[in-house]
């Protein structure tokens, strides 16, 4: 990475550097969403993933997936598959934020139509698809979170700190915590915003006020990425995977039984 471009870096870097004097490793994983169909976009987001050898646990769909997603995701190495809601449909009651895994419908139809898309990823993906279930909008209801184990799901995910979500039938939690995206301008929201979004979530568990042990969780959209947040991605991963403090994780890590995983803050080896 250049000298320039390092600089733009460097609240992250001092974080990272907080946790190798104290003898700690903070861990990253990396979630995207939306995947429909192969496209150009997704592509280089598979492409980006193998060159850093980073996994990526891509979000798809069930109700209009592509068949042709199969082939794409067999031709990649680091590559996950998670289960992004059932058609990605807002069914929020009147004046509620966007929710498809929750809102006016009866829990028992969420978990039904959760359940038939899962079983038509695992299908289409021969079995390949994890039962994870990332929430489109990031929200998952609490009744519906309390039964994703009687629809088959061992996991879930959603936005912020896993602590809130965790209790629910043993499911293993992790979530995303930064999304470098501008969603109202519907672009990148700039190397300063999402350096700070990093450094304070590495700050938070350096400190104690959120968990330690907690993976940070790296949100991506790859159909809205501008020029600049694929350049960010890159700057981002040059730098991580350099630095002895920092690890990126896979969804086997991530998604780890929560009855057996450490709570102890990963030490530098």
């Amino acid at each position: 990475m250049s000298p320039l471009m390092q600089a733009g870096f460097d609240d992250l870097l001092s974080e990272l550097d907080a946790f190798g004097r104290a003898g700690r490793r903070v861990s990253f994983w990396w979630r995207d969403d939306d995947a429909v169909e192969p496209t150009p976009a997704l592509a280089r987001l598979l492409d980006l993933s193998d060159a850093f050898g980073i996994e990526v646990a891509v979000a798809v769909v069930p109700a209009s997936a592509s068949t042709a997603l199969a082939p794409m995701f067999a031709n990649h190495r680091h590559v996950a598959v998670l289960q992004h809601g059932y058609a990605h449909k807002n069914h929020a009651t009147p004046g509620k934020p966007s929710v498809e895994c929750g809102g006016a419908r009866p829990v028992e139809v969420v978990l039904e139509e959760l359940a038939a898309g899962r079983r038509r990823l695992s299908e289409m993906l021969d079995g390949r698809a994890e039962a994870i279930l990332a929430a489109p909008w990031n929200r998952i209801e609490r009744p519906v979170l309390d039964h994703l184990g009687e629809a088959g799901f061992r996991g879930a995910s959603a936005c912020g700190p896993r602590r809130a979500m965790q209790g629910a039938h043993r499911l293993a939690i992790a979530n995303a915590h930064v999304d470098p995206m501008n969603w109202r301008e519907r672009r990148f929201a700039g190397h300063e915003k999402a350096i700070s979004s990093f450094a304070g979530e590495l700050g938070a568990r350096r400190i104690g006020i959120a968990e330690q042990d907690e993976p940070v969780g790296l949100l991506t959209h790859h159909l809205d990425h501008d020029e600049g947040l694929w350049e960010f991605l890159d700057g981002l991963f040059r730098l991580t995977i350099a630095h002895p403090a920092a690890r990126w994780i896979g969804v086997a890590e991530a998604f780890a039984d929560p009855a057996v995983g450490s709570a102890q803050p990963s030490a530098v080896a």
